[in-house]
């Protein structure tokens, strides 16, 4: 694990970490502007010139807070991964915004049976499922299933790295019980 956080990687963490996202910033500080300078041009009231004033600033006071709140995001990942029973490598990937499939090792070489873990990833989401089992003793790989979006890429890493949370907790960890893990890394 990174000894500290970027933006991204603090962002990735929390639904509110898109407003910190320096392309929205941009663009709903532009759009207050604009209202700014249309009210002092168009010599509207001066409530309505206060108005807009506060919606060019208000973006960035929100981006600026936003990022303060979030610095705790890297202890809050360690004490998760802490907690995990089996090693979690290259989570960084996911925070960073990559990643697509989860590759779990497990303990012994003995095949799980893919149906079965394919119905506990299917309850987390459809999208998520064993995309090889079988090739390699103890092996599975298991699709993230979290599409990027080049409107929202932040809300996309947020996402995946919810999705990656949520089949560690309630798939891989309940399976570590009866069918030991030793390590799942993203790739």
């Amino acid at each position: 694990m990174t000894r500290r956080f970027t933006r991204l990687m603090a962002a990735t963490t929390s639904p509110f970490g898109v407003l910190t996202d320096p392309a929205f910033v941009a663009l709903l500080t532009a759009l207050g502007l604009v209202a700014w300078l249309s009210a002092m041009v168009q010599q509207a009231p001066l409530s309505v010139v206060h108005v807009a004033q506060a919606l060019f600033v208000a973006p960035l006071i929100v981006a600026v807070m936003t990022f303060v709140v979030l610095q705790g995001a890297r202890s809050r990942v360690v004490a998760w991964l802490a907690s995990l029973p089996f090693a979690v490598d290259n989570l960084n990937g996911v925070l960073n915004g990559v990643g697509e499939e989860l590759v779990v090792q497990f303990a012994s070489e003995t095949l799980v049976e893919t149906k079965a873990l394919n119905a506990n990833l299917d309850a987390v989401h459809p999208d998520a499922f064993v995309t090889r089992s079988g090739d390699e003793p103890g092996l599975v790989e298991i699709r993230i299933g979290v599409v990027d979006s080049k409107w929202n890429p932040s809300g996309a890493n947020h996402r995946r790295y919810a999705r990656v949370r949520d089949l560690i907790d309630k798939v891989l960890v309940p399976l570590h019980a009866t069918t030991p893990i030793v390590s799942v890394r993203v790739k």
